[in-house]
């Protein structure tokens, strides 16, 4: 994609769960997407040592929304939800096998995961993952018009993702969302790949000042941020910088660092709850000193309260008690399987 690396994680803005146990991860992506049955192999001791997973997702009245992070390269089993699922990695790749077919996505080619499908999908190490489930049943009836490895279907998931670093609120993220199911309708039900609104943000990657400035925003979060200096160091007069935010992003780089905070207090909430259950300390961390105003501006960008974040995290985690492992007695260095058995149907009004 021609764009900035302005995250570090597929759909950022909603993170779930950042965990190290198979379990955890495992549990909650069935009781998020409504798979009926999941299981996963991986590495048996160093791999779970070295495991590491995230798990985003945005449900909508519309389409569901997933990323996925995971450090290590692992099998995963299972069969596909009563929706459409259309599944392409950013990084990395996956095999997928369904009806004794082979299909390679990688960047740039996606894969289509028809409703109730069982599927066997090898994935690789450091993978990132986009994923879009398709969950209304008018949209649902008809995926002969979603063709894995379709070029232009990946257009349309990138152009999507290319704003996803820029939700200047919740309202914008659910309007992002509805505007990517209708590119997705019309070219399902008419052939044609509709441009997105953000098509010269498109551009943004080409602009290596913004580039440029964007990565020191990032790396400066935690000790502060002075935009004049950063405009200065990436070539840009402070005016310039501004004009160029908003023209690429619609965003000033104000509200951009705003976001950008609030986003790392969200992993730091999600990360470190069990030791650290004070919002107020995870607020401070990343530079907001009034919890009350941190708790507007958290609702406003997220669209729920930090005490709702733990409540989902806390109402996912708990099905991990359903995982049953297996580990070969023969070798430890061979692999561990997980399997869930999370309830199909659960009620996902607390994420």
């Amino acid at each position: 994609m021609r764009a900035c690396s302005s995250q570090f994680f597929v759909l950022e803005h909603y993170l779930r769960l950042v965990t190290r146990k198979p379990e955890n991860w495992l549990s909650s992506l069935q009781v998020l997407t409504g798979s009926p049955r999941l299981s996963q192999e991986i590495p048996s001791q160093s791999g779970r040592d070295s495991f590491l997973a995230r798990l985003a997702f945005f449900p909508s009245a519309t389409i569901n929304l997933c990323g996925i992070y995971l450090s290590s390269a692992s099998k995963v089993v299972g069969s596909n939800a009563d929706s459409a699922a259309i599944i392409m990695p950013l990084h990395g790749t996956v095999e997928f096998e369904v009806k004794g077919q082979l299909f390679l996505s990688s960047p740039d080619i996606p894969f289509v995961l028809e409703p109730n499908a069982d599927f066997q999908a090898n994935v690789s190490a450091d993978v990132h993952l986009f994923i879009v489930q398709i969950a209304r049943p008018q949209v649902q009836g008809a995926t002969a018009g979603f063709n894995s490895g379709d070029p232009h279907l990946a257009k349309i998931l990138e152009g999507y993702l290319i704003e996803t670093p820029f939700f200047r609120d919740h309202e914008h993220a659910i309007q992002r969302a509805s505007s990517l199911e209708r590119a997705l309708i019309i070219y399902r039900e008419a052939g044609v790949s509709t441009s997105s609104p953000s098509e010269a943000k498109a551009l943004i990657g080409d602009d290596r000042r913004l580039c440029r400035a964007l990565k020191l925003i990032n790396e400066r979060l935690e000790t502060g941020v002075d935009l004049e200096s950063i405009a200065r160091e990436s070539g840009l007069s402070l005016r310039n910088f501004y004009y160029l935010m908003r023209k690429y992003t619609g965003m000033t780089p104000y509200n951009f660092c705003r976001s950008r905070r609030l986003i790392k207090a969200r992993e730091s909430l999600i990360r470190n709850h069990e030791i650290d259950p004070i919002v107020s300390n995870h607020a401070l961390k990343w530079g907001f000193n009034h919890l009350g105003r941190f708790s507007s501006y958290y609702k406003e960008h997220f669209g729920e309260y930090p005490s709702d974040t733990i409540k989902c995290l806390e109402f996912l985690t708990k099905y991990s008690k359903e995982v049953q492992s297996v580990q070969p007695e023969v070798s430890p260095r061979q692999t561990t399987w997980y399997t869930s058995r999370a309830p199909r149907f659960v009620n996902q009004s607390l994420c």
